[in-house]
């Protein structure tokens, strides 16, 4: 049996009191920690929020491949995803050369084009957006792309219904569409469209046939037409913006011999998903990598910091330690406490870090939407527990460290120095 009195559980209690006794270092030195804590979580959050936000506006664009005119992937993989406005388009003759082909299951022909809103040019005054994409489709093969997509229904709401191909005058509008203007079936809607090759715009107006329910994809912001009559508002009848295809067996063969046969066309480009997720997910690898860079850099000065103020007690608790060996509490008894003290601010910090990563998780996303343009909808930042939890353990082990030095200090004075430089 020991005869230590420096034991569990007064070790705890001990490390406690010592750290209450400079509560203000305490405080900054465990602020300091849950800065690192926070980054880090956000930073994990974001990489797993991004790939997950991928993987499912991807699925929920309901092909596989997409055939469009040259230029580059990622504008056309934003466009598709997203929403925007440096459009590319097809001659329309390109659908009926590749309906045929044998491999294909299904296909979809979609015409983009960008709109203003009622009473607004492309961006007003204080450079807001002010501009509604749309999409010109065939209704049949869309829904076959695409069945999850339904009316909104609700207590004492009609969803509507799609438009037939020969439709003219009629609109069906994603959910955040109607939602931002205040549009239900039956109302009137506007589209200030600007013809190509003219340079004065020309207001159409509309009758809200449908509303979609949410979706969050893309289609949630989309206004929906007949794809001849969006075709002819703005003067590219002989015109396409993508074909959407899904192929009978999906793999790395038929994908290559598909993309083989089409790219002997000069016009056309054939984009498969997961060419689109690789660009997406390069185009951010920088912004990754810079934020990491800023989390390390934020977790060094932690460490720095939780090393200089355990020194600091350390050194102002000298003669208090050598008394405490004076009356017998050994070396690794002093080591053990110091140590505490070392791992109980990092997990402090760590606590309060992962808790301000989780709530300020929304406006993280928002930050960073605004200084990089993701290319997908919906939620790209991610906290999970086990995000959380390996914060939690990368801080433990951080205080682990950093405690070792300052412990080895302290278990290493010599009771009568300790005192005699103490007074």
């Amino acid at each position: 049996m020991t005869t230590d009195p420096f034991v569990l559980p007064r070790y705890f209690a001990l490390a406690v009191k010592n750290l209450r006794r400079r509560m203000v270092r305490t405080v900054l030195t465990v602020a300091g920690v849950a800065l690192a804590v926070t980054v880090a979580v956000s930073l994990g959050g974001f990489m797993l929020g991004y790939r997950g936000a991928i993987d499912k506006s991807i699925d929920m664009l309901g092909f596989q491949i997409m055939i469009m005119a040259k230029g580059c992937p990622y504008e056309a993989a934003t466009m598709m995803l997203k929403g925007g406005t440096g459009l590319l388009y097809l001659p329309a003759d390109i659908y009926d050369k590749v309906r045929n082909d044998t491999d294909i299951e299904s296909i979809t022909p979609i015409f983009v084009g960008v709109a203003a809103k009622q009473g607004s040019g492309i961006r007003d005054d204080a450079g807001e957006k002010n501009f509604l994409i749309i999409s010109g489709i065939e209704v049949p093969s869309y829904k076959v792309m695409k069945p999850w997509m339904q009316f909104k229904k609700g207590a004492g709401y009609d969803g509507g219904r799609w438009f037939g191909d020969s439709s003219r005058g009629e609109v069906v509008l994603g959910f955040e569409a109607a939602e931002y203007e205040q549009r239900k079936v039956g109302d009137t809607f506007y589209a200030s469209i600007t013809p190509a090759g003219k340079t004065e715009a020309v207001m159409h107006t509309f009758k809200v046939v449908g509303v979609l329910d949410r979706t969050g994809t893309q289609d949630d912001g989309t206004v929906f037409l007949p794809i001849d009559e969006a075709r002819g508002y703005f003067g590219r009848m002989g015109e396409l913006t993508i074909l959407g295809i899904k192929l009978k067996e999906f793999n790395a063969f038929k994908m290559g011999a598909f993309e083989s046969r089409w790219l002997k066309l000069p016009e056309v480009q054939v984009v498969g998903l997961q060419q689109v997720k690789s660009t997406l997910v390069g185009l951010v690898a920088t912004a990754q990598t810079m934020i990491a860079a800023v989390a390390v850099i934020a977790i060094i000065v932690a460490f720095i910091g939780v090393i200089n103020t355990i020194l600091m007690s350390v050194y102002e608790r000298t003669s208090e330690i050598g008394i405490m060996k004076a009356l017998g509490a050994r070396r690794d008894s002093i080591f053990q406490l110091i140590w505490l003290e070392t791992v109980m601010i990092c997990l402090a910090g760590a606590v309060v870090g992962s808790a301000l990563a989780v709530v300020g998780s929304a406006v993280v996303e928002r930050a960073i939407k605004s200084v990089v343009n993701m290319g997908v909808s919906g939620s790209i930042v991610l906290i999970t527990p086990a995000v959380v939890g390996w914060a939690v353990l990368g801080a433990v082990v951080l205080g682990f460290f950093a405690g070792l030095y300052p412990a080895w200090r302290a278990a290493g004075m010599r009771p009568v120095e300790a005192i005699h430089k103490g007074n």
